[in-house]
Formats: structure tokens, sequence, C-alpha cells
């Protein structure tokens, strides 16, 4: 499960996690998906908020664990 997070360097944080809802067959797929989508949701954003910010994604994949 890939969750990716928006973050800033002027406010010192990340906001909440949004969860992909793809789910991945590897772990190295799961995190080539993660840089692929932070660059297009950069790519989409404001160059002056994304620099005034200081915008940065982070993202973690991890095992989801169905019952």
């Amino acid at each position: 499960m890939l969750v990716m997070y928006a973050c800033s360097i002027i406010a010192g944080q990340c906001g909440e996690g949004i969860q992909d809802p793809v789910s991945y067959s590897s772990h190295k797929q799961c995190a080539v998906s993660g840089y692929k989508k932070a660059i297009e949701i950069l790519n989409t954003m404001d160059e002056a908020t994304v620099n005034d910010a200081k915008v940065f994604f982070s993202f973690t994949c991890t095992q989801a664990n169905y019952s």
C-alpha cells in the first residue's frame, strides 16, 4: 500500500497521508509509483507555492493486511 504525504520545509510538517487505492505486487513497484506520482503532483502545482513553502513529497510502502 502506497501512502503519500505532502510536506513543507518552511512549516516543518507534512499533511495527512493520502492512500493510493492501487495494490502493488512488490515493494519496488510501489516505490517507483510513489516517485512518479510525486513528480506528477509537483508538476501540476503552482511554482510560487512550491517554492515559497518548499514543498516536497514523502511516501511509505507497506504491506496491506486484509482480514
